[in-house]
Protein backbone atom coordinates (compact mmCIF):
# COMPACT_ATOMS: atom_id res chain seq x y z
CA UNK A 1 0.00 0.00 0.00
CA UNK A 2 1.13 3.55 -0.68
CA UNK A 3 1.98 5.74 2.25
CA UNK A 4 2.23 9.52 2.00
CA UNK A 5 5.85 10.63 1.99
CA UNK A 6 7.33 7.35 0.87
CA UNK A 7 9.66 6.94 -2.07
CA UNK A 8 6.92 5.34 -4.14
CA UNK A 9 4.42 8.13 -3.60
CA UNK A 10 6.80 11.05 -4.14
CA UNK A 11 8.69 9.50 -7.04
CA UNK A 12 5.54 9.88 -9.12
CA UNK A 13 5.74 13.67 -8.69
CA UNK A 14 9.50 13.95 -9.34
CA UNK A 15 10.48 14.73 -5.74
CA UNK A 16 12.34 11.49 -5.11
CA UNK A 17 15.68 13.23 -4.53
CA UNK A 18 14.33 15.48 -1.76
CA UNK A 19 12.71 12.60 0.08
CA UNK A 20 15.88 10.54 -0.11
CA UNK A 21 17.95 13.40 1.33
CA UNK A 22 15.41 13.80 4.14
CA UNK A 23 15.60 10.09 4.89
CA UNK A 24 19.40 10.25 4.92
CA UNK A 25 19.29 13.21 7.29
CA UNK A 26 16.86 11.38 9.59
CA UNK A 27 18.98 8.23 9.60
CA UNK A 28 22.15 10.24 10.34
CA UNK A 29 20.35 11.88 13.27
CA UNK A 30 19.45 8.46 14.57
CA UNK A 31 23.10 7.44 14.26
CA UNK A 32 24.19 10.61 16.11
CA UNK A 33 21.84 9.81 18.97
CA UNK A 34 23.17 6.26 19.13
CA UNK A 35 26.68 7.68 19.30
CA UNK A 36 25.70 10.07 22.09
CA UNK A 37 24.46 7.17 24.20
CA UNK A 38 27.94 5.67 24.01
CA UNK A 39 29.76 8.91 24.96
CA UNK A 40 30.10 9.86 28.59
CA UNK A 41 29.11 13.23 30.00
CA UNK A 42 32.76 14.10 30.65
CA UNK A 43 33.65 13.52 27.02
CA UNK A 44 30.74 15.69 25.91
CA UNK A 45 31.83 18.45 28.33
CA UNK A 46 35.35 18.25 26.90
CA UNK A 47 34.03 18.50 23.34
CA UNK A 48 31.85 21.45 24.33
CA UNK A 49 34.83 23.24 25.90
CA UNK A 50 36.92 22.69 22.77
CA UNK A 51 34.13 24.03 20.54
CA UNK A 52 33.64 27.05 22.81
CA UNK A 53 37.36 27.84 22.56
CA UNK A 54 37.21 27.55 18.77
CA UNK A 55 34.20 29.83 18.73
CA UNK A 56 35.95 32.43 20.93
CA UNK A 57 39.05 32.36 18.69
CA UNK A 58 36.90 32.84 15.60
CA UNK A 59 35.07 35.72 17.23
CA UNK A 60 38.37 37.33 18.22
CA UNK A 61 39.77 36.83 14.70
CA UNK A 62 36.66 38.36 13.20
CA UNK A 63 36.81 41.34 15.59
CA UNK A 64 40.50 41.90 14.73
CA UNK A 65 39.67 41.67 11.02
CA UNK A 66 36.85 44.21 11.45
CA UNK A 67 39.12 46.65 13.33
CA UNK A 68 41.93 46.20 10.79
CA UNK A 69 39.52 46.78 7.90
CA UNK A 70 38.15 49.92 9.54
CA UNK A 71 41.68 51.26 10.10
CA UNK A 72 42.70 50.52 6.51
CA UNK A 73 39.55 52.18 5.17
CA UNK A 74 40.11 55.20 7.39
CA UNK A 75 43.75 55.51 6.29
CA UNK A 76 42.89 55.09 2.63
CA UNK A 77 40.40 57.96 2.79
CA UNK A 78 42.89 60.13 4.72
CA UNK A 79 45.77 59.51 2.33
CA UNK A 80 43.90 59.05 -0.96
CA UNK A 81 44.90 62.52 -2.12
CA UNK A 82 48.57 62.03 -1.18
CA UNK A 83 49.81 61.09 -4.66
CA UNK A 84 47.85 63.94 -6.24
CA UNK A 85 49.32 66.38 -3.72
CA UNK A 86 52.83 65.08 -4.50
CA UNK A 87 52.15 65.76 -8.19
CA UNK A 88 51.10 69.33 -7.42
CA UNK A 89 54.10 70.23 -5.28
CA UNK A 90 56.42 70.92 -8.27
CA UNK A 91 53.72 73.18 -9.72
CA UNK A 92 53.56 75.18 -6.50
CA UNK A 93 57.38 75.40 -6.40
CA UNK A 94 57.47 76.70 -9.98
CA UNK A 95 54.85 79.35 -9.24
CA UNK A 96 56.71 80.50 -6.12
CA UNK A 97 59.95 80.69 -8.10
CA UNK A 98 58.24 82.77 -10.81
CA UNK A 99 56.96 85.23 -8.22
CA UNK A 100 60.27 85.47 -6.38
CA UNK A 101 62.21 86.50 -9.50
CA UNK A 102 62.10 90.29 -9.56
CA UNK A 103 63.71 91.06 -12.90
CA UNK A 104 62.36 89.12 -15.83
CA UNK A 105 60.91 90.00 -19.15
CA UNK A 106 57.31 89.37 -20.09
CA UNK A 107 58.49 86.74 -22.55
CA UNK A 108 60.44 84.85 -19.86
CA UNK A 109 57.53 85.14 -17.42
CA UNK A 110 55.10 83.82 -20.03
CA UNK A 111 57.32 80.85 -20.92
CA UNK A 112 57.71 80.05 -17.21
CA UNK A 113 53.92 80.11 -16.73
CA UNK A 114 53.48 77.87 -19.79
CA UNK A 115 55.96 75.34 -18.37
CA UNK A 116 54.17 75.46 -15.02
CA UNK A 117 50.85 74.87 -16.77
CA UNK A 118 52.43 71.90 -18.54
CA UNK A 119 53.51 70.51 -15.15
CA UNK A 120 49.95 70.96 -13.89
CA UNK A 121 48.51 69.08 -16.87
CA UNK A 122 51.02 66.26 -16.30
CA UNK A 123 49.92 66.06 -12.66
CA UNK A 124 46.31 65.83 -13.84
CA UNK A 125 47.19 63.03 -16.26
CA UNK A 126 49.00 61.02 -13.56
CA UNK A 127 45.92 61.35 -11.35
CA UNK A 128 43.61 60.37 -14.23
CA UNK A 129 41.92 63.75 -14.21
CA UNK A 130 40.56 64.21 -17.74
CA UNK A 131 39.61 67.60 -19.12
CA UNK A 132 36.14 68.09 -20.63
CA UNK A 133 36.59 70.58 -23.42
CA UNK A 134 33.42 70.92 -25.50
CA UNK A 135 33.46 72.87 -28.72
CA UNK A 136 31.07 75.67 -29.61
CA UNK A 137 27.96 74.28 -31.39
CA UNK A 138 28.51 70.82 -29.82
CA UNK A 139 25.34 69.14 -28.58
CA UNK A 140 24.72 69.86 -24.87
CA UNK A 141 25.05 66.66 -22.79
CA UNK A 142 23.69 67.02 -19.23
CA UNK A 143 25.87 64.06 -18.16
CA UNK A 144 29.05 65.98 -19.07
CA UNK A 145 28.06 69.64 -19.12
CA UNK A 146 26.48 72.08 -16.71
CA UNK A 147 24.36 74.90 -18.09
CA UNK A 148 24.76 78.29 -16.49
CA UNK A 149 22.21 80.07 -18.66
CA UNK A 150 20.40 79.75 -21.93
CA UNK A 151 21.02 81.94 -24.91
CA UNK A 152 19.63 82.09 -28.37
CA UNK A 153 22.20 80.97 -30.91
CA UNK A 154 20.48 82.78 -33.77
CA UNK A 155 22.19 86.09 -32.92
CA UNK A 156 25.67 84.57 -33.09
CA UNK A 157 27.93 84.32 -36.09
CA UNK A 158 27.97 81.47 -37.07
CA UNK A 159 24.51 80.56 -35.85
CA UNK A 160 24.29 77.91 -33.10
CA UNK A 161 21.46 75.37 -33.14
CA UNK A 162 19.09 75.17 -30.17
CA UNK A 163 20.25 72.67 -27.52
CA UNK A 164 23.91 73.17 -28.43
CA UNK A 165 26.74 74.83 -26.51
CA UNK A 166 27.20 78.53 -27.25
CA UNK A 167 30.32 79.16 -25.14
CA UNK A 168 32.36 77.58 -22.35
CA UNK A 169 32.68 79.62 -19.18
CA UNK A 170 34.64 77.12 -17.09
CA UNK A 171 36.42 73.90 -18.00
CA UNK A 172 35.15 70.70 -16.41
CA UNK A 173 36.99 67.51 -15.54
CA UNK A 174 36.32 63.77 -15.23
CA UNK A 175 37.70 61.42 -12.60
CA UNK A 176 36.85 57.80 -13.39
CA UNK A 177 33.95 58.84 -15.65
CA UNK A 178 32.53 61.07 -12.92
CA UNK A 179 32.19 64.79 -13.58
CA UNK A 180 33.76 67.09 -11.03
Amino acid sequence: SKRVGTKVDTAVFGVKKDVESEEIAESSLDDDFDEIDDISVEELATKLTVEKEKNLRLQADFENFRKRSFTELSNSSKFAIESFAESLLPVADSLEMALSTSEQSDKDFRSGVELTLKQLHQAFERSKLVKINPECNEKFDPNKHQAVSTQSGKELDPEVSPGNIVSVLQTGYFISNRVI
